[in-house]
């Protein structure tokens, strides 16, 4: 007999159903792997990605493992009983190794502790103030991983000021803002420019980051501080894609004429 598997092929294609039980799946393989030791920092990636893809594959299947079975495994699939090598376990697992990989565009559930998110792509509800709030909390974060940021965040995001967050959906608002940021990257290449690759992620200081979101707000107002309630205030694609037009400008402009 042969075991058809049915599984998504990106983020873009998970149901909520899906997308819960893989927020909860790597908080636990996460938690679990941290007791283990490995040969190297790569052995550890290959490790917890292949637990990882292995657990989707089996939970969005509805497959349990009864036992293993000589150089195999032998598998129940909705009463059926099924014995599959391990090479095909692995061959299916990789297929949907991207459940390990950060995703390329903006995921997120749809609720949190009873609140409403707002749009995954931040298209609608979401004010310039808001994300430079949100952006701030991401950037501190990068560097200390207090999850009581994460939690500041997912107050904006899901405008519920007293939310409560378990565990993997604290990991569900880091997803969604990483895959937010790379789909930033790509819609305004000229704004969000690549960083040259770090070994470590520097420390970004208090000072740093608010000389930073106050570039923002002046290219925006253009140095007249009567319209900056009006500028944090706009939705906040609005200000991203004029602030990448800026940048454009700006970077034509050097082209044109270099500094000498």
């Amino acid at each position: 007999m042969t075991l058809d598997l049915v599984f998504p092929t990106s983020w873009s294609e998970l149901t909520q159903q899906q997308l819960a039980y893989l927020m909860k799946a790597i908080s636990v393989v996460n938690r679990d792997s941290i007791r283990h030791s490995y040969r190297s920092r790569e052995d550890y990636s290959a490790q917890v990605a292949a637990h990882l893809a292995i657990r989707c594959l089996f939970r969005w299947n509805n497959i349990r493992v009864v036992s293993p079975y000589a150089n195999a495994w032998l598998l129940d699939h909705d009463g059926r009983e099924y014995i599959v090598s391990s090479g095909d376990l692995a061959a299916a697992a990789d297929m949907i190794s991207w459940v390990s990989q950060i995703p390329d565009i903006p995921v997120r559930l749809d609720t949190i502790d009873g609140a409403t998110a707002v749009s995954a792509d931040i298209e609608e509800d979401l004010s310039f103030d808001d994300y430079l709030a949100c952006e701030a909390c991401w950037q501190v974060w990068q560097s200390e991983q207090n999850d009581s940021l994460l939690r500041d965040m997912a107050a904006i995001l899901y405008r519920k000021e007293d939310i409560t967050l378990k565990d993997f959906e604290y990991l569900s608002i880091f997803y969604w803002w990483a895959g937010l940021k790379n789909m930033l990257s790509a819609r305004y290449p000229n704004f969000f420019k690549v960083a040259p690759a770090q070994s470590e992620i520097p420390h970004v200081d208090e000072l740093t980051l608010r000389r930073s979101m106050d570039s923002q707000i002046r290219a925006l107002t253009k140095g007249d501080i009567t319209k900056e309630s009006t500028i944090l205030s706009l939705p906040a694609i609005r200000a991203l894609t004029e602030l990448d037009a800026l940048a454009r400008e700006y970077d034509e402009l050097n082209r044109k004429y270099p500094a000498k």
